[in-house]
């Protein structure tokens, strides 16, 4: 094969593998960052593995051979995640536990990563020795992996068709750079399965949802949107988590009335989200009302078209209702109006993604765009009868938080708890509210005076406003998500497993313990490193420091994103692109530098720490934001520079090419199981970048300090 082109392959396969394991993760094992978290560990840990256990291997097969088994493995791990409910026995829709999520990405990670990871030290012997070479060239293809997955094949095609595309481009690179230049039967072995990955895209869900019927769906650039039918009834999945069913007027009913039994001559309303799902139609049988419906993806209206009743579309099409295709929180931030009612009609606060929707500063926001006497309103699943310690940090911690915004708050009791915030007052006194429907001759199926009686009795309204009041009470913001830790142990009660323990386990331990047992790991590191004066550990450690740091930062800085500038899914490509750009480019630089030192290390080890400074400095700011590719492109040719100097001081004492490489992805793997799901939402953004400040300035200060015959 040529020279260039395995390595700049190697990172293209493995970004746009990663990209779409990811997605399909998302859809079927409920893509909060929890799950993912794990995958993204278990893709790192395994890549690792292939690349430390390869670096003193010779291969068995030419290089060739090794991309060929690599993209004939994909197909393999897709269908895994896919039909993985049928080895854990559970039903269509239903998750299958941390435990499942965690057996399914390490299978994924050995079928895909470990062989991907396994390559770059192959890579590397196949090229003499020329670690920076493959390394700058593997960037460079990570970096062109992300804008054509993002602009050219996910808005087109499915998971399974994009990655028979990626696949087919890869085989087809292989062929035309191998001697000799003919078809051998593995090749036509991986394009027959490549293939077979697109027909059975859609046969593999029908599979999926049996017994249930799998109507429909697509994969778009905001996620997987299935519609499933049942008896009459459509329900719409996206990413795995089911987002509203029709007809099902009793979810509709609830989620509109008791807000707008509050004002029931209000004009200007703004919905966001589940229109589709009926709440839209309840919300028009006021006489006066004006509906503002924001919903993110305008393929999910095109589907409620395609599969929901005259009726369902009537209502999309009335003269009073304007269909606004944006992220809600972006709406709301840039819309000049102001609304007497504002109903938040989401799912919980399972996903960063969705917390944004529930933290302080989006309760301030909506109170901004409200007007005097407005009313903002929310629905959180919940408990009738029981309230269980998981679901009561997680109800106290939204109601702290709204209560920290709004003078009147009160909480209607049932199977999904209703907020209702105001700077007026409210009433949740059952006869009030029966006597508003009747004033306005309200025709309801479910909400009625019986029903409201039952539902707001005065002892089910005194039990749950005890345990508001005797729970954790957190607050949640975006710089300190704590809502997403509470759901994420509410969810995973349902499955009375590990993770469950975990979790709990982690409410336990101080926050500061949390944020310094890994620099007492790295100390402990760094003293027996400078007792037994190992050069080597000088040359390593960095790299384990900078693949946690990476890992770390890019977590933090999407989150960050997200909270600041709206749906972070659409640009993701091009942020990570950044950094992957800036890789490339720092790597390019050290290669072609004729200094390569302790000192030079040292020195990119610096610009690190200014550059975290700087970021802990901007949290709480709203910069431009190209300011944050910027940042990544930096970070990047930094993390690309102390790789190359770093694994060439290294292979000067020690021919093991995949070692440096493995140990940045096992430091990656270590901060992307404790990031994503614990110390972003516990400690907070603010205090975990103040922490791994910290660990790179012991880091740099081990460096400064070695001794001057090492």
């Amino acid at each position: 094969m040529s020279a260039f082109i395995p390595p700049f392959l190697l990172g293209f396969l493995a970004s746009s593998f990663q990209i779409i394991l990811l997605r399909e993760f998302c859809a079927y094992f409920y893509g909060n960052e929890l799950t993912l978290g794990i995958v993204l560990a278990s893709w790192l840990l395994c890549g690792g593995l292939g690349s430390l256990l390869s670096s003193e291997r010779r291969p068995a097969r030419p290089l060739s051979g090794l991309y060929e088994l690599a993209i004939l493995l994909v197909p393999v791990s897709l269908a895994a995640v896919r039909l993985s409910r049928f080895a854990f026995r559970v039903l269509p829709g239903q998750q299958a536990g941390l435990a499942g999520a965690v057996m399914a990405a390490l299978a994924a990670g050995l079928l895909v990563s470990f062989p991907l990871g396994s390559l770059f030290a192959r890579n590397v012997r196949a090229s003499e020795g020329r670690v920076a070479r493959v390394y700058v060239l593997e960037s460079l293809g990570a970096a062109v992996a992300g804008p054509i997955l993002q602009w050219a094949l996910l808005p087109l095609l499915s998971n399974w068709a994009a990655a028979a595309v990626v696949g087919a481009f890869g085989l087809a690179l292989v062929h035309a750079s191998s001697e000799p230049r003919r078809w051998r039967p593995m090749s036509l072995a991986v394009a027959a399965v490549l293939a077979a990955l697109v027909v059975f895209d859609l046969p593999s869900q029908r599979e999926y949802w049996k017994p249930l019927v799998f109507a429909g769906g697509r994969d778009t650039r905001h996620g997987k949107l299935q519609v499933v039918k049942t008896g009459e009834q459509m329900s719409f999945y996206v990413n795995g988590a089911r987002t509203f069913s029709w007809p099902d007027p009793a979810a509709a009913e609830d989620a509109v009335h008791f807000a707008l039994l509050q004002k029931p001559l209000a004009s200007s309303v703004l919905l966001v989200g589940g229109g589709a799902g009926g709440s839209l139609e309840e919300a028009l049988k006021y006489p006066r009302v004006r509906v503002d419906y924001v919903e993110l993806d305008p393929e999910l209206i095109r589907l409620a078209r395609v599969y929901l009743g005259d009726e369902a579309r009537r209502t999309l099409d009335d003269k009073r209702v304007r269909v606004v295709f944006q992220d809600g929180r972006s709406f709301l931030q840039n819309t000049g109006k102001t609304y007497e009612m504002i109903i938040l009609d989401l799912p919980g606060p399972a996903t960063a993604q969705i917390n944004r929707f529930y933290t302080r500063e989006f309760f301030k926001l909506a109170r901004r765009r409200l007007a005097t006497d407005g009313v903002f309103s929310f629905g959180v699943a919940s408990s009738e009868n029981y309230v269980g310690p998981e679901l009561q940090d997680l109800l106290s911690s939204l109601h702290g938080t709204l209560a920290s915004v709004f003078p009147t708050v009160r909480v209607v009791p049932g199977e999904r708890n209703l907020f209702l915030a105001s700077a007026g007052p409210l009433s949740i006194d059952p006869a009030e509210l029966d006597r508003r429907l009747r004033d306005n001759a309200l025709k309801t199926s479910y909400v009625n005076g019986a029903f409201l009686s039952s539902r707001l009795h005065p002892l089910r309204v005194k039990y749950l406003e005890g345990k508001l009041a005797a729970g954790s009470g957190r607050l949640n913001s975006d710089l300190r998500p704590a809502a997403l830790f509470f759901e994420s142990r509410f969810w995973s009660r349902q499955f009375r497993g590990f993770e469950t323990v975990v979790l709990r386990w982690f409410l336990t331990v101080p926050i500061p313990v949390l944020l310094v047992l890994p620099l007492a790991l790295l100390l402990a590191g760094l003293v027996a490193a400078r007792v037994k004066r190992v050069k080597s550990a000088y040359l390593l450690i960095p790299l384990v420091i900078m693949g946690w740091t990476t890992i770390i930062v890019e977590v933090v800085l999407l989150v960050w994103f997200q909270s600041l500038y709206g749906y972070l899914y659409g640009r993701i490509a091009l942020l990570l692109s950044s950094f992957m750009f800036g890789l490339f480019a720092g790597g390019w630089a050290s290669s072609r530098s004729r200094v390569i030192s302790l000192g030079r290390l040292s020195a990119s080890g610096l610009g690190v720490v200014m550059l975290l400074a700087a970021f802990l400095a901007l949290l709480s700011a709203r910069p431009p934001a190209a300011a944050s590719y910027l940042f990544l492109f930096l970070f990047g040719a930094l993390a690309g520079d102390i790789f190359i100097v770093a694994n060439r001081l290294f292979l000067d004492t020690r021919k093991a090419y995949g070692l440096g490489y493995g140990l940045e992805l096992v430091g990656s793997f270590l901060g992307a199981v404790a990031t994503s799901s614990v110390l972003i939402p516990l400690a907070g953004l603010r205090a975990l970048l103040a922490a791994v400040l910290v660990l790179n300035l012991a880091g740099l200060g081990f460096l400064l300090t070695r001794p001057r015959d090492l």
